[in-house]
Parts: C-alpha cells; sequence; structure tokens
C-alpha cells in the first residue's frame, strides 16, 4: 500500500477517537456520536462514489473512496463546537446545522487542498461546471459548487441523527433498526445530492 494511503487510513482513526473523546466534551453523547460517525460515512460515501462513476473525478486508484473515511471528523467535530458554544448560551435555531454547514465547507476546502498537495486526485475540467477556482493550498482547480454542496450535504447528516433518529424512536423502532434505516436514507439522499449537484453544474455550463 502506498504511503499516502496509509496516511489517509491512519487520519481516519481520527474519528473513532473522536467518539471516545466526546465525553469530555459532552458527556453521555458517546452513542449519538457513534451513529453520526456511521451516518457520515455512508453519506459522503455514495456521494464520492457518483461523483467518481459519472467521471466528475480521475481518481485511477480510487483514493478519493477513503475521504468517506475522513468527513465524519468534521461531522463529530461541528458537534463539538455546537456543544461548547451552546454551553454559553448561544442557542439559535438550527444553529447545530448552520455550524456543521460552516466547518464542512471549510473541511472541503481542507480536504481538496491535501489531494491536490499529494495528487491523490484531480476533477474533470471537461464535465464540471465553469465556474471553477483553484484551491490556496494544494493548486486543485476544482468546481465552485462542491464545497458549498458538501457543506448541504453536512446538514441533511446532521438532520438525520439529530432529528429523524428522534422520530423513529418516538415510532417505538429500536436503536438498532432506526440506524439503519437513516443509513439507507442517507444512501438515498445522498444521491438525490448528486442528482441535484450533476443538474446545477450542467445548468452553469449551458449558460456559460
Amino acid at each position: 500500500m502506498d504511503l499516502d494511503l496509509i496516511l489517509l487510513c491512519v487520519l481516519a482513526i481520527v474519528g473513532p477517537i473522536m467518539i471516545f473523546l466526546t465525553r469530555y466534551i459532552a458527556k453521555g453523547r458517546g452513542k449519538d456520536m457513534t451513529r453520526l460517525w456511521f451516518i457520515t460515512f455512508f453519506s459522503y460515501m455514495i456521494y464520492y462514489w457518483l461523483a467518481n462513476s459519472n467521471n466528475y473525478l480521475i481518481d485511477p486508484r480510487g483514493v478519493v473512496y477513503l475521504f468517506a473515511l475522513l468527513w465524519p471528523i468534521a461531522a463529530i467535530l461541528s458537534f463539538w463546537i455546537t456543544s461548547l458554544l451552546t454551553k454559553r448560551g448561544s442557542f439559535v435555531p438550527f444553529f447545530d446545522m448552520m455550524i456543521a454547514f460552516l466547518v464542512s465547507v471549510v473541511f472541503a476546502f481542507l480536504l481538496d487542498g491535501a489531494a491536490g498537495i499529494m495528487g491523490l486526485y484531480t476533477y474533470n475540467t471537461a464535465l464540471a461546471d465553469k465556474t471553477w477556482f483553484t484551491n490556496p493550498i494544494g493548486g486543485l482547480l476544482m468546481p465552485s459548487i462542491m464545497p458549498f454542496l458538501m457543506g448541504v450535504l453536512m446538514i441533511i447528516v446532521y438532520f438525520l441523527v439529530f432529528n429523524m433518529y428522534k422520530i423513529l424512536r418516538n415510532r417505538h423502532i429500536d436503536d438498532t433498526s432506526a440506524t439503519l434505516l437513516l443509513a439507507f436514507i442517507s444512501v438515498l439522499l445522498g444521491g438525490a445530492l448528486w442528482v441535484v449537484t450533476d443538474a446545477l453544474i450542467k445548468l452553469v455550463r449551458g449558460f456559460l
């Protein structure tokens, strides 16, 4: 296995470690973080798979799928930030989703920047929209809409984990079944978001 792939696998371990460390940020929320890790992984895996399958990414080694293992880090970090801020009385409606969106947009920049530095993958400039820009971190040419949609996907994840889960539990669906059902729904919504992404990119290409 190449060194860059080993590095990605090592970084992916940070997610499970953060689940354990959550007890120091929000005691008793470890199970919620495990669920958040699980749903986040499924959501971003299907999104990357569709992007790769539709040739929006040039990724001959399939490296981008390992990046789905890194996204739970952003999800749990968003929860930490929200927990720390709300302890100080900063809570407003949908505050957690706003934080998740902002953290995810920054995280998307960092991941694409790392990909550019390490030469892990590139975007297919023949298919992507014409509003692309160069990531200042790694010099990767990327569609401007991608970081935004990664943030939208995290909002979906947060809604499923912290809102839809409560609805399912109130309907007397057990914890394991609720989590598996959310994983299935996350795959559907991740796929739906990709359909929207593809449509928006084609729309922009048509105007420019």
